[in-house]
């Protein structure tokens, strides 16, 4: 009898929720009031709406632009870098990049011709 209440208890453990997973779920419906609460209060005044909208705009579009600029100057760097390589290892190099990529060029030559 005391093995099967042992044996019962173990496995009424794994089947009940650890105390992390309660709290994670109070934590999330807490958040999910919480956001509730202050979409209700925006729209409740739509001046501050719009300008949280406007906001977040220009920060997304400020964020791209900011990618745009990282990629531009990545690239800058890569054909400095390809231009300060000695003639002989930049033949090399190109060589080595059109092998890797041959497959892909031919394809797109294909397609414009």
């Amino acid at each position: 009898m005391t093995n099967d209440v042992e044996r019962l208890l173990k496995e009424t453990e794994k089947i009940m929720p650890s105390e992390d997973m309660v709290f994670e779920v109070l934590r999330d419906f807490m958040k999910d009031e919480m956001k509730d609460y202050i979409k209700n209060k925006m729209k409740d005044n739509p001046k501050i709406e719009k300008d949280m909208r406007d906001a977040m705009m220009m920060y997304v579009n400020a964020k791209i632009k900011e990618l745009e600029a990282t990629t531009l100057l990545t690239k800058a760097i890569g054909e400095l870098g390809i231009i300060l390589l000695p003639p002989d290892i930049k033949k090399e190099f190109i060589s080595s990049i059109y092998k890797t990529f041959q497959k892909e060029i031919e394809e797109l030559v294909e397609k414009t011709l």
